[in-house]
């Protein structure tokens, strides 16, 4: 077994087993909401790592391309479910801010399904190999996508949101 294959699953391992420890928590007190979004954001980071691994495994441009395409849903989830965490366990931030930063991740989401191969490419026109922990491993090469600025100016906001 490969030390890429391994990292990525320790990860994904201790994420799910922080995810099964915040749902217990959640389901034994119901109104906190908090340990259900983290719940939440450990499973989809979780499914991150199975996809980022996926797309490091990947034979073929359009292999790259899918996985690339459904690594979007778990950075969705991450993204709506931290805002969610924040809001409710911290009390802290601006709904309107967050409010958009949902919405505009939505759209991104919707773009990803709806325009080109994903979000990020239009078309994943080739496949690189680099040296990575020992081994070889894909990086996708393409035409980006013009749409991928709604994901990355939702991203902005994000960043920007701790300072307001």
């Amino acid at each position: 077994m490969s030390w890429v294959t391994i990292i990525w699953s320790m990860v994904a391992s201790a994420c799910l087993t922080l995810a099964a420890v915040y749902l217990l928590v959640w389901c034994k007190k119901r109104t906190a909401w908090a340990n259900l979004l983290f719940s939440l954001t450990a499973v989809a980071t979780a499914a991150m790592a199975f996809c980022e691994l996926w797309m490091m495994r990947a034979e073929t441009p359009g292999q790259f391309g899918t996985a690339l395409r459904w690594l979007h849903v778990p950075a969705f989830v991450i993204i709506v479910s931290l805002i969610g965490f924040v809001l409710f366990h911290m009390r802290a931030g601006r709904p309107w801010l967050a409010w958009t930063i949902c919405v505009l991740r939505t759209f991104s989401l919707l773009l990803n399904f709806l325009t080109g191969q994903n979000l990020n490419y239009r078309e994943v026109t080739g496949l690189r190999h680099i040296p990575f922990l020992g081994e070889s491993v894909s990086v996708g090469e393409g035409v980006s996508n013009p749409w991928m600025l709604v994901g990355q100016l939702g991203h902005i906001l994000l960043h920007r949101a701790r300072e307001w």
